[in-house]
């Protein structure tokens, strides 16, 4: 024992003479002083670009910043897929200038990953106030959402009143019958469009109202977050809270198999209603509709009519309102051999957004593109209508025009490029034959509309497949009247 710890004496008393003992630790380094975080549309505290980080050290921007999301976030929970488009690209062009123009100091990590914002400048945050308020007041005027007229009608192919439940059956029947015209007439359950009926308070009207039978009824509505597209959605009304429609659902024999919290699962309704419908104060509680839509593939969506009193809300009537459709249920896209491919290299050739976008700004888009995708994929007539009544065909050709101009000058980039390029091209017509046989066979829709529905799913495609390489591809706000008479250089469904 004493031999050995005289050996291991020797070898670090050797290592000491020549350099080799341990490094001394080293010096502390005092932390930078913690940066000022105000609250902004987004989370500081997560790291984002220097932007970003300048305006969470800065009060000033960061009110502007909420002030330029509660606009922003509002058109994109309106209007067509297309109009959300402009919007998105517009914002990603506007973001993508900022830092460069403002003279935007980069943001460094210490040694110890401490996240380090330069201070920022009188003359940069001067510079950032500006834009935003130049942001703002763009979107403020950005031109009102065009309506589409048929799409209503488009939406009822999808959606329906089917009885589940019905405990007051006459005041189910007089409710179902009024609500499929509803449906065809305005694409939404709307009870202000109901016979003899009287929004109180919900999403179709104030957020508070007056009851019939003393006091107030208050529908707790706010703008959702990305989850769901930034829609206004609904939480509860009176005591009727995120759980009421599921627990519904589970107690109906009719009701098919879901949980009872099923609703917490986003916690929150797509509308939710109380009006008065011939003299009786109820409330309607309407699922999501489509692509956010709580309910996995193979169960409906639901809505349900609860009575409204002196005392405990009662349930009135069930309803199926939707269930996805097929393409999506049985998984029929997975088994087309030239859509999958062609899906899968759009999304590659999308997923390497600029640098200079944050993530928050990054997770709007991927979202948002992803939701558009099942629209089209999925409720074809929507988009179709969307694009009919609101005279979006010839802006769809010229920025079709202006998508495959960019792909082809990016394809000249590099050999891996190229090689992308024709790939994409090579499954383009087989793809739409795939699309096109699923629209008749799957969707029910007529030929010529299936045509007209795969061409406009295509041009999308492409769009967002470019996107990344030209980021503010298709921004406006552009009238499509502007484009009523462009002629388009390049087909649709163009050869490489």
């Amino acid at each position: 024992m004493l031999k050995h710890f005289l050996l291991v004496c020797a070898a670090l008393s050797l290592g000491a003479l020549l350099g080799c003992s341990s490094p001394p630790p080293p010096p502390v380094v005092q932390a930078p002083p913690p940066v000022p975080l105000y609250t902004t549309s987004f989370v500081c505290e997560n790291g984002n670009s220097p932007v970003q980080n300048a305006v969470c050290s800065n009060q000033q921007l960061a009110g502007l910043d909420v002030q330029l999301a509660a606009v922003y976030r509002r058109h994109l929970g309106i209007g067509s897929i297309f109009e959300r488009d402009q919007v998105l690209a517009t914002q990603r062009a506007w973001l993508l200038t900022l830092q460069t123009s403002c003279n935007v100091p980069p943001s460094i990590s210490s040694a110890n990953r401490q996240l380090i914002v330069p201070p920022v400048g009188p003359a940069t945050a001067s510079c950032l106030a500006a834009a935003y308020r130049a942001q703002i007041a763009t979107l403020t005027n950005w031109p009102a959402p065009q309506t589409a007229d048929t799409q209503g009608s488009a939406i009822a192919k999808y959606v329906h009143y089917k009885s589940l439940d019905s405990k007051q059956p006459a005041l189910c029947a007089a409710l179902q019958t009024a609500s499929a015209t509803a449906l065809g007439d305005d694409g939404a359950i709307d009870p202000t469009l109901l016979p003899g009926a009287q929004e109180i308070a919900g999403s179709h009207g104030p957020a508070s109202g007056p009851s019939p039978q003393g006091g107030t009824i208050n529908v707790n509505l706010y703008r959702a977050p990305l989850y769901a597209g930034y829609q206004t959605r609904a939480r509860s009304v009176g005591t009727l809270g995120p759980d009421a429609l599921g627990n519904y659902v589970e107690s109906s024999s009719n009701g098919g198999g879901r949980f009872t919290t099923y609703a917490s699962q986003t916690g929150d309704y797509g509308d939710i209603d109380a009006f008065t419908l011939n003299g009786q104060s109820v409330a309607l509680l309407t699922d999501v509709i489509g692509y956010n839509s709580p309910a996995p593939p193979g169960e409906a969506a639901a809505a349900a009519l609860f009575t409204l009193g002196q005392g405990t809300p009662a349930p009135a009537c069930l309803f199926e309102t939707y269930i996805m459709p097929p393409p999506l249920s049985l998984g029929t896209f997975a088994e087309q051999p030239s859509l999958t491919p062609f899906l899968a290299l759009v999304d590659s050739l999308a997923a390497t957004p600029p640098a200079q976008l944050a993530d928050s700004d990054r997770q709007d888009t991927a979202y948002l593109k992803q939701e558009t995708r099942w629209i089209l994929l999925n409720m074809p007539r929507v988009a179709l209508a969307q694009a009919k009544d609101g005279n979006w065909t010839g802006w769809l050709r010229a920025r079709h025009d202006q998508v495959l101009d960019t792909l082809y000058n990016w394809s000249q980039q590099s050999p891996a490029n190229q090689a992308a390029f024709t790939q994409l091209f090579t499954l383009l017509h087989p793809a739409a034959v795939d699309l096109d046989t699923i629209y008749v066979q799957q969707q029910g829709l007529p030929v010529n509309d299936a045509a007209q529905a795969t061409a406009i799913t295509m041009m999308e495609l492409l769009y967002q497949a470019s996107i990344n390489i030209s980021p503010g591809l298709g921004n406006g706000p552009a009238s499509p009247a502007d484009f009523n008479n462009y002629k388009p250089r390049y087909s649709i469904l163009a050869n490489p």
